[in-house]
């Protein structure tokens, strides 16, 4: 996991970004999936489930830091549910690391984005309907290890 700048809607802010590739045959570093986890964890408490495309048979995942099945499920699920959202023509099960040097994302119409990129548009709606500002002050109310995570990740920026 890793710290990581972008440029939204004219606004320099800082978000969490994984260090690789999350899900089918990826890294799977402990962080990041912790990470994604987290974020399932957060969007589904401040927004709903169905937002991600869970519910139902799909839980979203504990937050273990292991690639687990639900993990699994959610991500592809996530994937398949915000298809019209994301830059892939199908999904793939995997969350990849965005590179947000050089570029300016504006969100709202018919924007495309990277997996973790919605995941962050996501969070910061889910942040707003909670009474935040920040979705990573939340983040790290879920769990102390994700907790203990971030501080790293924001030390090694």
């Amino acid at each position: 996991m890793k710290l990581t700048s972008i440029n939204l809607n004219g606004e320099r802010v800082l978000t969490l970004n994984v260090s690789g590739i999350v899900g089918f045959a990826g890294a799977n570093y402990r962080d990041d999936v912790m990470l994604i986890q987290g974020l399932f964890k957060y969007i589904a408490d401040g927004l709903y489930p169905e937002a991600l495309g869970l519910g139902g048979n799909y839980k979203v995942p504990e937050i273990t830091g292991e690639m687990d099945a639900d993990t699994y499920s959610a991500i592809s699920e996530f994937q398949i549910r915000n298809a019209g959202s994301l830059l892939m023509s199908r999904f793939d099960g995997r969350i990849h690391p965005a590179n947000y040097k050089n570029r300016s994302l504006t969100t709202g119409g018919n924007k495309r984005y990277m997996s973790i990129t919605l995941l962050h548009i996501m969070a910061t709606d889910a942040a707003v309907m909670q009474g935040h500002h920040d979705f990573t002050q939340g983040l790290t109310k879920l769990n102390p290890k994700l907790a203990y995570a971030i501080d790293i990740a924001v030390i090694n920026a």
